[in-house]
Formats: C-alpha cells, sequence, structure tokens
C-alpha cells in the first residue's frame, strides 16, 4: 500500500468513527486500533511474502502505523466538526 492510500483509508475511518461516535474521548479508544491492526497487517504480510524482505523491512512495523494513525486524526477531528454541525441543526 502507499502513504497516500494508508493516510485515505485511516481518515475514512476517523470520520466514520468521529461522526458515529457520540463522545469523542470514547472514539480515540477505538481509534487506538488503528495501529494495532496495521502492526498485525505489517506481521501477516511480512510472514506471506518472505522473499521480498528488504534489510529494513523492520522499519515496516514503525513508520507503517505512522500514515493510517495520522488519517485517521484527521478525519476524526472531521467527524467530530460534521457531527456537531449536524446535531444542532
Amino acid at each position: 500500500m502507499t502513504i497516500e492510500m494508508l493516510i485515505f483509508c485511516g481518515a475514512f475511518l476517523g470520520v466514520v468513527v468521529g461522526f458515529a461516535v457520540p463522545n469523542p474521548r470514547f472514539g480515540c479508544v477505538i481509534l487506538l486500533a488503528v495501529p494495532a491492526v496495521m502492526v498485525a497487517y505489517t506481521g501477516v504480510w511480512q510472514a506471506t511474502h518472505a522473499e521480498q524482505l528488504r534489510s529494513t523491512s523492520a522499519l515496516d512495523y514503525i513508520f507503517g502505523p505512522l500514515w493510517p494513525s495520522l488519517g485517521a486524526l484527521g478525519g476524526f477531528l472531521l467527524g467530530i466538526c460534521a457531527q456537531s454541525m449536524t446535531r444542532k441543526k
């Protein structure tokens, strides 16, 4: 996956959680699953594609969860704003 796709997927999930969850603190707890899922995905991908591993593949565990987490944070803020705009009307 590319960095742009990871950011987009994280942002989409963040908007959904931000709009659907009424309590922002609970929404942040839910978004903690994003880096955990990305670490699990990285582990599964590296286990199934052992022939494509490089000397820097271990860095995927550090920088892989970074991009969807940043996207999820931005999307979450956008979802909270959208939720507050629709709830007041």
